[in-house]
């Protein structure tokens, strides 16, 4: 994976069952990343990265040249996903050069708290070569260090008007564009050349 300057901060944004999945997928085959650290949530990203058993070994992994690595986190209480999740921040900032994807950020995050961390990736995260990938089903929901830097962002259909109010704002057009969307229907937004195109998610066959 090429490094620059350039922030790159992705979010894939759409209601469950709508192709957000999909279109992330899409977007690791054709980055084809050699230094990658997920936080896998469902477990669904085996064919990108070695899921591990503790942040440690994760930590360990990242001194290589290359690592494709994956973590569910263990906690079952909120403030131990929180404190898991900054820990993997860490890790990934001390990485750098590498793609971070994280699945269902609102989990993890809210729009009044996100760890420190997670907010130096999003704020700082191009100067460490951090290419942020996240995902989520509530932007209302989402932190604003991250929804403040996003320079790209894949918006399907979203049931609920806050959330399509939201996101209706970011990308300067009307939240009625957002609730027409069909099923792997997407707009894509482009923050620098504030451009928004139609893009549809494929089905694999």
């Amino acid at each position: 994976m090429a490094v620059t300057n350039e922030a790159r901060i992705w979010a894939f944004i759409a209601q469950s069952g709508h192709g957000k999945g999909l279109l992330m997928k899409a977007a690791l085959d054709k980055l084809k990343p050699k230094r990658i650290i997920i936080l896998d949530k469902k477990d669904e990203n085996g064919k990108y990265a070695e899921l591990v058993p503790s942040l440690t070994e994760l930590a360990k992994q990242t001194f290589k040249k290359e690592f494709r690595v994956r973590y569910r986190l263990r906690a079952m209480d909120r403030k131990g996903r929180r404190e898991e999740f900054e820990m993997l921040c860490r890790i990934a900032s001390a990485a750098g050069n590498c793609v971070y994807m994280v699945e269902e950020l609102g989990t993890y995050t809210t729009p009044s708290y996100a760890p420190e961390a997670w907010a130096d990736c999003c704020n700082d995260g191009r100067h460490d070569g951090l290419h942020i990938i996240a995902a989520s089903q509530f932007p209302a929901q989402l932190d604003k260090s991250f929804m403040s830097n996003c320079t790209e962002m894949w918006c399907g259909y979203l049931g609920e008007e806050p959330h399509r109010v939201v996101m209706a704002k970011k990308m300067d057009i009307p939240p009625d564009q957002i609730k027409a969307l069909r099923q792997f229907h997407f707009l894509h937004f482009h923050k620098q050349n504030r451009t928004v195109t139609p893009v549809v998610a494929k089905i694999p066959r």
